[in-house]
């Protein structure tokens, strides 16, 4: 669908820069969820969003395959 990936693209940047810096979900096709807690850990390639959680493996997302971006209404724990 043309243009879908770019508004998703352009939320996620905008999510990324806010300050003060809120969590949000990236939901995928599949219905899985990815929590998004630090701004520092997720990369934007021209295709793929690359997160790498302090616990756990990275996480490689296919822009096409991003159905949802959810806010969180809360702050990351300091």
């Amino acid at each position: 669908m043309p243009g879908r990936d770019e508004s998703t693209l352009d939320t996620i940047k905008h999510l990324k820069k806010q300050e003060p810096f809120t969590p949000f979900q990236i939901v995928m096709l599949s219905g899985v969820r990815y929590r998004i807690e630090n701004p520092d850990a997720l990369a934007i390639a021209t295709s793929q969003l690359h997160y790498y959680p302090r616990i756990g493996n990275g996480i490689h997302m296919r822009l096409n395959q991003i159905c949802a971006v959810e806010e969180l209404d809360e702050r990351p724990a300091a």
